[in-house]
């Protein structure tokens, strides 16, 4: 089988996992075709780390280099969307972190185009799939071995996250990169997993509070 040539589209915390996963040959038939950040400290890295690796400060000269054959978005979250619809509209495959975008239309508008172009792969990734805790859950509820669902209660408190994980990036928990809290950075995973193991939700509620005195 030939070798996936995939276009990492920004260097940060996922970006080097992708990266490093690659480069240890953690993921098969996947070669690192090229990377991309507007940021100089990242192509100082990637020169070190990937020598033999082009690196590009935009992704539309990535995109246009022949080099890729795919591209993973690990980017602020209003970029995804962009990034993908440009990718594929060039005929390369594109895979999305998570979440797509802020904004609901501009998933189905990118969604749309994928569809369009049934030749291409096209994905949202949500990583806590691939956990080997939730493959089993999955596994135990779609071959019946549990009985018929009646009632679900999700709860999650080891998510906290430290300010660490926030320094790690400058766009993160900022209204112009990340574009909320919570809601559209941790929970879309618990989100996703819940539909994914038990089903969509014929309606949603939300009560939302700004604070207590």
């Amino acid at each position: 089988m030939t070798n996936i040539r995939l276009g990492i589209i920004g260097l940060g915390a996922q970006g080097n996992t992708y990266a490093d996963f690659i480069n240890e040959n953690k993921v098969k038939n996947v070669v690192i075709g090229a990377i991309c950040d507007i940021d100089p400290d990242k192509k100082a890295l990637a020169t070190e780390k990937y020598p033999d690796t082009p690196f590009y400060n935009d992704y539309i000269d990535l995109l246009e280099s022949g080099d890729v054959d795919a591209i993973v978005t690990t980017v602020p979250h209003y970029l995804h969307t962009e990034i993908g619809k440009a990718a594929l509209n060039r005929d390369i495959h594109a895979l999305l972190e998570k979440p797509a975008d802020i904004y609901a239309e501009k998933v189905k508008e990118i969604s749309d185009l994928a569809a369009s172009k049934p030749e291409l792969t096209f994905g949202i990734f949500f990583n806590q799939r691939t956990n080997p805790l939730y493959q089993k859950v999955k596994a135990l509820i779609d071959d019946g071995d549990i009985g018929q669902i009646r009632r679900t209660n999700w709860i999650i408190t080891t998510w906290w996250r430290p300010q660490a994980y926030y320094d790690q990036s400058s766009w993160r928990a900022t209204w112009n990169g990340e574009g909320g809290g919570v809601l559209v950075n941790q929970a879309p995973h618990q989100i996703d997993l819940m539909q994914w193991l038990c089903g969509l939700p014929e309606k949603v509620y939300a009560n939302v509070k700004y604070g207590y005195q």
